[in-house]
C-alpha cells in the first residue's frame, strides 16, 4: 500500500475541519485529492494556503475556470456533436444519391454511430480512469477530427456505416468524460449552468453555417463531402488547444497558481462526489449495477433521446418539405440549436434557483411535448406555424441537460461515477437509435409514427422522473439516520482529508441528495 505520512496536526476551528497528526494517505483508497491536501498540509506556509479563500478569490477562480475549462470543454464537444449531426445537411447536398441510400439506409447511418459508442463507453472511461484525463480526452478529440475528415471518402452505404461506427467508438467518451471533467470542477450548485454551457446545442449553429457556405461551393469536390472534411480539420485544430490548456484536474492545473488549486480542490470537498481517483473499484462497480437510481437514469435518457435522434436525423429533410431551396434549408437549421441551447440554459438556471431539479426537468418537458402535438397537427401548407412549432419540439435539450446534471450531482465515488454515467450515457445512445427508426421514409411528410413515438416518450419521462425524485425523498430520510448513527460513534468533527477517500454517495454518511 503507497501511503504517504502528514506529520502535522492543522486545523479550522470555524468549519470543523482539520488534518489529524500522522494521517496517512492511501493512494488506492483516498482520492487524488487527498494526497494533493496532505502534501500542501506538509509545507511550512501551510496556514496561509489552507485558509479559508474569500469571496474574490472563489471568483477569480471561476473566471479562470470558465474562461479555460468550460471553452474547452464546449467547442470540443460542439464539434463532436458536428461531426455527428452534420450527416443530417450532407443529406441535402446530395450525400443520399452519390452513395445511393435507399429505404431506412440513411437512418441507419445516424443510428450506427451510437452502436458504436454503447460498445466502447466503458473501455473507454476504464482508460480515461487509468491514464491522465486530459490526454486521453484531447487525443480522442483529435482522433474524431481524423475521422470525420475520413467520412468525404465514403462511395456506398458499407463505407458510411464503417466510418460512422468507428466515429461512435471514440466518441463514446464525449457525454460521460467531459461531464466527470465538470464534476472535478465545480459545486453541484454551479454544475446545472456549467453542464447547459458546456453540453450546449450550437452545433447545430454550427453545422447551419458551414453547410450553407457548402452550398455556394462551386469546384471538383462534392458540397457534402467537403463539409466533414472541413467539419474534421476544425476539430483536429482544437484537440491542439486541448492537449496545451486541459489539465487532468484542479491539482495539476498549470495555469492556477499552487493557493488557487488548494481552494479549487478543497471547495469540492462539500458536494462529497470526489475529484478521481486511478484506482478501479470493484465493489463501487457493483453499487453502481444495483443501485435503482442508476437504471432510472438510463430509462429516462432513452426516452427523452428518442426524439432527439429522430429530430436530429430528419429535421432537414421535414424542413425541406416546407418548401424551401437548399441555402434556405441549411439556415433554417440554425435556430434549432440556439432554442434546443435556451431551453437548457433556462431550464437549468431555473433548477440552481428553485433546487428543485426534477420539478424543473418536468417543466421543460411540456413545451417539446406541445411543440409535437402542434407539429402533427398543423397542415404543412402553414410555413410559419409548421416552422414554429418545429422549433418548440427542440426545446427537448432541457430535460436532458438537467438530469444529466442530478446524474451528476447525486453520485459520488469515482469508480461508480465512471459507471453510472456510462449507463446514463448508453440510455442517450440507445434513444437515438431508436429514435431514427420511428421516422419512416414512406410516411413522409407527416411521420406519424415518429410524431406518436415522441408523444408517448415525453409521456413516460414525466412519470419516471416523479418516480426518480419520489426514490430521492426516501433515500435522504435514510440518509437522516445513517449520519446519526454515524455521529453518535465518531463525533462531529470532520477531518479534512476524510472527505476525500473516495466514497460512494451510498456509503458516506453525510451525502444529501439533491432533488
Amino acid at each position: 500500500m503507497n501511503t504517504s505520512d502528514t506529520n502535522l496536526d492543522k486545523k479550522d476551528v470555524g468549519d470543523k475541519v482539520h488534518i489529524r497528526a500522522s494521517h496517512e494517505v492511501d493512494t488506492a483508497q483516498d482520492d487524488v485529492a487527498a494526497k494533493f491536501l496532505a502534501e500542501v498540509a506538509a509545507r511550512d506556509d501551510a496556514d496561509a494556503l489552507l485558509a479559508d479563500p474569500s469571496a474574490r478569490e472563489v471568483k477569480s477562480l471561476l473566471r479562470k475556470a470558465d474562461a479555460i475549462i468550460v471553452t474547452l470543454l464546449q467547442f470540443a464537444l460542439m464539434m463532436g456533436s458536428v461531426d455527428k449531426v452534420s450527416i443530417a445537411s450532407a443529406a441535402v447536398l446530395d450525400m443520399r444519391e452519390d452513395t445511393r441510400l435507399k429505404g431506412q439506409e440513411y437512418a441507419w447511418t445516424s443510428a450506427i454511430i451510437y452502436i458504436g459508442a454503447i460498445i466502447a463507453i466503458i473501455p473507454s472511461l476504464a482508460l480515461m480512469q487509468k491514464l491522465p484525463t486530459n490526454l486521453y480526452i484531447s487525443t480522442m478529440v483529435l482522433t474524431w477530427g481524423v475521422i470525420t475528415m475520413g467520412m468525404a471518402a465514403s462511395r456506398n452505404f458499407a463505407d458510411l456505416m464503417g466510418v460512422r461506427f468507428m466515429l461512435g467508438l471514440f466518441e463514446s467518451v464525449i457525454f460521460a468524460g467531459f461531464g466527470l471533467i465538470i464534476s472535478m470542477w465545480y459545486t453541484r450548485e454551479e454544475q446545472p449552468l456549467r453542464t447547459a454551457i458546456v453540453f450546449s446545442t450550437l452545433s447545430s449553429v454550427m453545422n447551419g453555417l458551414l453547410a450553407t457556405a457548402c452550398v455556394h461551393y462551386v469546384g471538383p469536390i462534392a458540397r457534402w463531402r467537403l463539409l466533414f472534411i472541413v467539419v474534421g480539420a476544425i476539430t483536429f485544430g482544437w484537440s491542439l488547444l486541448l492537449f496545451t490548456l486541459l489539465p487532468a484536474n484542479p491539482t495539476s492545473a498549470w495555469w492556477l497558481t499552487l493557493r488557487q488549486r488548494v481552494i479549487a480542490t478543497r471547495r469540492m470537498a462539500a458536494a462529497r462526489t470526489g475529484m478521481a481517483n486511478t484506482t478501479f473499484k470493484w465493489g463501487q462497480c457493483r453499487e453502481a449495477v444495483l443501485d435503482p437510481k442508476t437504471w432510472l437514469y438510463f430509462a429516462i435518457n432513452v426516452v427523452l433521446n428518442i426524439p432527439n435522434g429522430g429530430l436530429i436525423t430528419f429535421n432537414r429533410i421535414i424542413v425541406k418539405t416546407l418548401g424551401f431551396t437548399l441555402q434556405q434549408t441549411t439556415l433554417l437549421g440554425i435556430p434549432t440549436g440556439v432554442f434546443s441551447w435556451i431551453s437548457s440554459l433556462l431550464f437549468g438556471y431555473i433548477a440552481v434557483k428553485t433546487r428543485q431539479r426534477c420539478y424543473s426537468a418536468m417543466a421543460s418537458c411540456l413545451i417539446p411535448l406541445m411543440g409535437t402535438i402542434l407539429l402533427y397537427k398543423i397542415p404543412r401548407s402553414n410555413i410559419g406555424g409548421s416552422l414554429a412549432s418545429l422549433y418548440l419540439v427542440y426545446f427537448y435539450w432541457g430535460p436532458y441537460i438537467v438530469m444529466m446534471g442530478s446524474v451528476y450531482a447525486n453520485t459520488g465515488g469515482f469508480t461508480k461515477k465512471m459507471i453510472v454515467y456510462a449507463i446514463a450515457y448508453m440510455g442517450y445512445c440507445v434513444g437515438n437509435i431508436v429514435g431514427p427508426q420511428t421516422f419512416q421514409a414512406k410516411q413522409a411528410p407527416k411521420y406519424t409514427a415518429g410524431v406518436v413515438a415522441m408523444l408517448t416518450c415525453y409521456g413516460c419521462a414525466l412519470l419516471l422522473i416523479s418516480v426518480y425524485r419520489v426514490y430521492l425523498v426516501y433515500l435522504n430520510s435514510q440518509k437522516a439516520k445513517q449520519l446519526e448513527a454515524h455521529e453518535r460513534e465518531n463525533g462531529t468533527e470532520v477531518d479534512l482529508l476524510d472527505e476525500w477517500q473516495d466514497l460512494t454517495d451510498g456509503a458516506n454518511p453525510r451525502f444529501v441528495y439533491e432533488l
